[in-house]
C-alpha cells in the first residue's frame, strides 16, 4: 500500500499597520488628578478615566439610528449613581459621533466635578483631529 505524499502550503503572512489609536492624559479636578486613556478603535472609543489606574465599572453610549438621541447602558457597575453612564451619555451628545462610546469612570470626585470630567475630555477630542480613526 502506497502511502500519499502531503503536500505543504507556505503561508506568506503580510504586515498591516494597525488602526487602533491610543491617546493619554492627565487633568486636575476639584484637587484630584485624573489619568484619561483613549482607545480609538475603528467603530467604537473606549475612555478609561481613573484616579489611580483601576478598572471597577464600564457603560456605553451611542446615537440611535436616523435620530439625534443617544442610548446608554451600564455594563458592569460598582457606582450607585452611574456617573460612567452619564459621560459615555454626554461625550455622545457632545461629539456628535455615530460610533458607541465606551467609559469607565473610576475615581472620588463629588457629583459637581463630572462637567469638568466631560469639558476636559471633549476639549482634548477637539484638540486632537488625529483622535478620529479612519
Amino acid at each position: 500500500m502506497e502511502i500519499p505524499e502531503k503536500h505543504l502550503e507556505v503561508a506568506t503572512i503580510e504586515y498591516v499597520q494597525p488602526k487602533t489609536k491610543k491617546f493619554l492624559f492627565t487633568s486636575e479636578v476639584l484637587g484630584v488628578t485624573l489619568y484619561n486613556q483613549i482607545l480609538c478603535f475603528d467603530n467604537c472609543f473606549f475612555i478609561v478615566i481613573s484616579q489611580d489606574n483601576t478598572f471597577s465599572c464600564l457603560s456605553v453610549a451611542m446615537t440611535q439610528r436616523n435620530s439625534i438621541d443617544t442610548i446608554s447602558s451600564a455594563i458592569f457597575s460598582t457606582d450607585p449613581d452611574s456617573r460612567s453612564e452619564s459621560i459615555a451619555n454626554t461625550l455622545s451628545k457632545s461629539l456628535k459621533t455615530s460610533i458607541p462610546i465606551y467609559v469607565s469612570f473610576n475615581a472620588n470626585i463629588e457629583t459637581i466635578g463630572l462637567k469638568y470630567v466631560i469639558s476636559s475630555l471633549i476639549d482634548f477630542f477637539k484638540s486632537h483631529s488625529e483622535i478620529i480613526v479612519k
